[in-house]
C-alpha cells in the first residue's frame, strides 16, 4: 500500500493529529499527488505548491505525509533524501 492509500485509509486519525478536517487532509494529499506529476516528481516543489493552494504551512503537509508513511515510501529513498535536503 502506498503513501496516498495509507493517508486515505487513515484520514480521521491523521486529521485529528494535524488539526485539520478529514476533507482537508484528503484534498491536500490529492494536491500533493497531482503536484508530484506536474513538478516532474520534485517532492519539495509538490509540497510547497500544495501548501500555497490550501493556505497551510509546509510543516502541516509534511506531518500529513509522515503520518501516511512519508514520501520515501512513495518515491523511494533517493527522492526522500532530495526532499529533506530542500528544506
Amino acid at each position: 500500500m502506498g503513501l496516498f492509500d495509507n493517508i486515505e485509509n487513515n484520514l480521521d486519525s491523521i486529521a485529528g493529529k494535524v488539526g485539520l478536517s478529514s476533507d482537508q487532509v484528503r484534498e491536500i494529499a490529492n494536491s500533493v499527488q497531482a503536484n508530484l506529476t506536474s513538478s516532474d516528481g520534485n517532492p519539495a516543489a509538490a509540497v510547497e505548491a500544495a501548501a500555497a493552494q490550501h493556505g497551510v504551512p509546509v510543516a502541516a503537509i509534511e506531518e500529513i505525509l509522515n503520518h501516511g508513511g512519508g514520501l520515501e515510501s512513495e518515491l523511494g529513498n533517493f527522492a526522500g533524501s532530495l526532499f529533506k535536503a530542500g528544506q
